[in-house]
């Protein structure tokens, strides 16, 4: 029964998860936010099509780890807005303090603990790799639901631009290919997405 419990319990944690909604709207529902379970089994999926349309020598278990891991520590933590001027360290704080608490609740989950760490640190290709594609994912959702998304925040292209390329740009890894593509496109239709 204490094994049950603590399934029970993890389940709460996922439920957790799931209720962490990101300043994006829902693919498949204007009316509601996205959330961080969303958003994360869209990485985990995009990524995976990327590295075998590729034909990419990565290593996918890895790659789905990261992808469905990386914003985990978000649970107690919330998710911080790109458009948001708090610090990047107020944030790296959260997220600490949020991964201790889960570390304290499920100490025997030392194998998602080691993957989380591994991710943030990112030294390996998957990781680094995971984290470029994890930030144009929501740009993508943008692009295929709403349109007005950057307008309705009065988002300038060029602070938007600036704020992505600033966390991605030193990131030496195949998947700039999309970067560098998804900015084209946005500056070619910067008219029809910006206030500008």
């Amino acid at each position: 029964m204490k094994n049950f419990k603590k399934v029970l319990d993890f389940q709460k944690l996922l439920k957790k998860f799931n209720s962490i909604y990101r300043d994006i709207d829902s693919i498949h529902n204007s009316d509601i936010p996205d959330n961080d379970v969303e958003h994360s089994y869209r990485v985990a999926m995009l990524c995976w099509f990327i590295v075998v349309e590729y034909k990419l020598k990565y290593d996918v278990n890895k790659i789905l780890k990261y992808a469905l891991l990386h914003d985990f520590v978000e649970i107690y933590a919330g998710d911080q807005s790109i458009y948001s001027n708090k610090s990047q360290k107020s944030k790296e704080n959260k997220e600490h303090k949020s991964l201790l608490k889960i570390k304290k609740e499920f100490p025997n989950l030392k194998s998602v603990w080691n993957i989380i760490d591994q991710y943030e640190k990112r030294k390996d290709e998957e990781s680094k790799f995971v984290y470029l594609v994890e930030k144009l994912e929501p740009i993508f959702i943008v692009l295929l639901s709403e349109n007005d998304h950057f307008l309705k925040r009065n988002v300038k292209f060029d602070d938007f631009f600036d704020r992505k390329q600033k966390k991605i740009k030193d990131l030496d890894i195949f998947a700039q290919i999309f970067n560098k593509e998804t900015m084209e496109y946005l500056i070619k239709n910067k008219k029809k997405y910006f206030n500008n």
